[in-house]
């Protein structure tokens, strides 16, 4: 299973490829009208889908909750 998780985009690096939150680089293809600022889901360096503020705090809440880190 393919888990996308949500980034904010902090500098616009080419026409491409921003610099997102945690210091990645990742390829905005699949979502051209994203701009600095913007939140994305991305999976493996790709943003596959713009999502807004609320979106992502919500999803970032749920990922804290988890006790993924407890084996």
């Amino acid at each position: 299973m393919c888990l996308a998780t949500p980034v904010r985009i902090e500098e616009k690096v080419s026409s491409i490829k921003y610099l997102v939150s945690g210091g990645k680089q990742v390829d905005i293809s699949l979502t051209p009208d994203a701009k600095v600022g913007d939140w994305l889901l991305c999976h493996a360096d790709l943003a596959v889908q713009k999502i807004d503020d609320m979106a992502a705090k919500e999803i970032l809440e749920l990922t804290k909750s988890c006790n993924h880190n407890k084996i």
